[in-house]
């Protein structure tokens, strides 16, 4: 039996109304809209999505593998061409 969008949380939507929306918030919603040729509607749901979605926090570089001793270029040669022969 096929799932309608009302049994199914995800496909379902709400009304949300937003009042005395400062102008200029207004304007830059209506800007990007038109920029990302979104409704402001549409623009605002993205908006949203973007700024609620979960903080990932950055990935840490790894600190730099210290070798236990220096090698010479042809220590680096010899290893590259190792088994290739």
């Amino acid at each position: 039996m096929a799932t309608s969008h009302q049994e199914n949380p995800e496909h379902t939507t709400k009304d949300f109304l937003i009042r005395r929306m400062p102008m200029d918030l207004y304007l830059r919603l209506e800007k990007a809209a038109k920029e990302h040729h979104r409704s402001r509607t549409q623009e605002a749901i993205f908006t949203l999505y973007q700024g609620l979605a979960p903080m990932v926090p950055p990935l840490k570089a790894p600190k730099p593998f210290k070798w236990g001793k220096d090698f010479t270029s042809d220590e680096i040669i010899k290893a590259i061409h190792e088994g290739r022969e």
